[in-house]
């Protein structure tokens, strides 16, 4: 079973990567990339920062994450493939 910082991880580097894309193809203004940034780096460092030694997470935070998750893959810009892979990653151990 994969380590859940670890999934977290790989939804984080496609998401970034994600708006990078559409920040260069100018989907989305660069106001918008660094707000989209500023949110994903506010979850993944209270992920990083709480669970740094703690292998599982409480359900409290599954809902944050989830939430984050399901914003993501409701924006227009994100593009299907990239959709498939966050339910890949997020999906693997449900």
């Amino acid at each position: 079973m994969r380590d859940q910082k670890e999934r977290v991880y790989s939804i984080e580097l496609l998401v970034k990567n994600e708006f990078r894309y559409a920040l260069a193809v100018n989907l989305i203004t660069q106001e918008q990339h660094d707000n989209y940034l500023q949110e994903l780096k506010i979850l993944t460092d209270y992920i990083y920062e709480k669970y740094k030694d703690f292998p599982g997470f409480y359900d409290e935070d599954w809902l944050k994450i989830n939430a984050y998750y399901e914003r993501v893959i409701a924006l227009d810009f994100v593009r299907p493939y990239i959709k498939e892979d966050l339910e890949y990653f997020w999906l693997i151990e449900m």
